[in-house]
């Protein structure tokens, strides 16, 4: 159990890492500071938020393997899979579509999918723990009973 919160720390911690770095460059482009704009490209912040967004996708993936291996996760484990190579597709083909004046629709489109990994990594982390806790018989008490996610 303690596995699984420390893969999903690892992958929430580098999507969060990654779009940091994403809107930073995002808000670089917007307002035009050329000085931080030049400081971010000469540190190589697109190969960095690249490698953190690999990373990021890699735990999720073993998350996902992890539910799927679990009966009761099962379906959220195959729903996390196609969500990471969605994550893995859209990241790499994402400077090439619809580039232009209207580019930055995709940028929030990608900006989306990421926070959406990051919930969903989250997600199979408490229904594991959740389940897991539940199979041996003991509550934690900062769970409520009836909880929304």
């Amino acid at each position: 159990m303690k596995t699984v919160r420390i893969v999903s720390l690892i992958a929430r911690s580098a999507f969060m890492l990654a779009m940091l770095l994403g809107l930073l460059l995002w808000i670089a482009q917007i307002f035009d500071l050329y000085m931080l704009l030049r400081i971010l490209l000469q540190i190589g912040m697109t190969y960095i938020h690249e490698t953190l967004g690999i990373t990021g996708t890699l735990a999720f993936i073993i998350l996902a393997f992890v539910a799927v291996w679990k009966r009761e996760l099962r379906l959220l484990g195959i729903f996390s899979m196609i969500y990471a190579i969605l994550v893995v597709a859209f990241g790499v083909t994402q400077p090439r579509i619809l580039v232009g004046n209207l580019h930055w629709l995709i940028q929030g489109a990608h900006l989306l999918i990421g926070i959406g990994a990051m919930y969903l990594a989250r997600g199979v982390e408490r229904r594991y723990r959740r389940l897991t806790q539940s199979g041996s018989g003991r509550q934690n008490s900062e769970t409520p009973v009836l909880q929304v996610m």
